[in-house]
């Protein structure tokens, strides 16, 4: 009976009729997917969420939602924390507020992007890969993300994948003696599982893998049963979302507010045995008419927590 129940609410919105006012309960409602993952699971957010929040306001918001970790991408106008002083000279006063609050950083998101074909611009990616791949070695972030890319209009597809599967071998050459990884991102033109695998899968999970982002693939057309079924453990870490598609742009929503089929998202990751971090990256950094991060951090720990 409560599988049967859980089936009506992820297919159908309830409406009732309370003191004469209709009130709409979400698609997928958190008690309608309890159960469907791991209870242990790891809980981060992006800072993309919150770009109007200092250092201080962001570890106080996390510790308090009882979030374990921060992706951190970008604080107030800075998109690249390596440029920081609380990631540079003031780096040990950083870890310190992180270990009061038993906070860690699962990953570090760059704005590396493999099919970068001039060579001057490929050159400073690769010394951001190297400030970062730093980083995460002083604070055991395991995970640096990375982006495709588009395919250049004057490159085939087959060059931008052969020029890509270079760029990333030197990133997991840069990355693997400091104790991280590269991960890709289902993004840009390569977003479902098959494009992402022409750029990972001649290398092994242990060398790079896939950040899955779950908009991105199901917006692209393929079903959260079929990447997960395709990727598998080269799935390693998630950004999970909840948007509105208006004028072929996603606006962000809190989650359960969306179009996203979060409860199908679910289960495919425990289909896949996916047991690490989950990370909410609603993008208010792009999108200012976003929800504020004092309602949807909270929120995201809320509705995890009922998953």
């Amino acid at each position: 009976m409560e599988f049967l129940f859980r089936v009506f609410f992820r297919l159908f919105a309830l409406v009732f009729i309370s003191l004469g006012k209709v009130v709409q309960i979400p698609l997928a409602p958190s008690w309608a997917l309890r159960g469907i993952l791991n209870a242990d699971m790891k809980l981060t957010f992006s800072t993309l969420a919150s770009p109007s929040w200092t250092l201080d306001q962001i570890i106080k918001h996390a510790a308090a939602n009882g979030i374990a970790g921060i992706d951190f991408r970008g604080i107030g106008a800075e998109l690249d924390i390596t440029q920081l002083p609380a990631f540079t000279s003031h780096l040990p006063a950083t870890l310190k507020k992180l270990r009061e609050h038993q906070l860690v950083m699962p990953c570090l998101n760059s704005s590396i992007t493999l099919v970068t074909p001039l060579a001057d611009k490929w050159e400073a990616m690769l010394a951001e890969a190297r400030r970062y791949a730093e980083l995460a070695e002083k604070t055991r972030t395991p995970f640096l993300r990375v982006f495709g890319g588009t395919i250049p209009t004057d490159m085939t597809r087959q060059q931008a994948r052969k020029l890509g599967q270079q760029h990333l071998q030197q990133l997991i050459d840069i990355c693997q003696p400091r104790g991280c990884k590269p991960l890709l991102e289902t993004h840009d033109a390569w977003v479902v599982s098959s494009a992402v695998l022409e750029l990972i899968g001649d290398f092994s999970p242990a060398q790079t893998g896939a950040l899955w982002d779950l908009e991105h693939p199901w917006r692209g057309g393929e079903s959260p049963a079929a990447t997960a079924a395709a990727l598998q453990d080269r799935v390693q870490h998630i950004h999970i979302k909840d948007t509105v598609r208006r004028d072929g742009k996603s606006r962000p929503m809190l989650l359960g507010e969306g179009e996203l089929p979060l409860g199908e998202c679910f289960a495919a990751l425990k289909s896949i045995g996916y047991d690490g971090w989950i990370c909410l990256e609603t993008e208010k950094r792009w999108h200012p008419d976003g929800p504020e991060p004092e309602v949807s951090v909270p929120q995201f720990a809320e509705y995890m927590r009922g998953v």
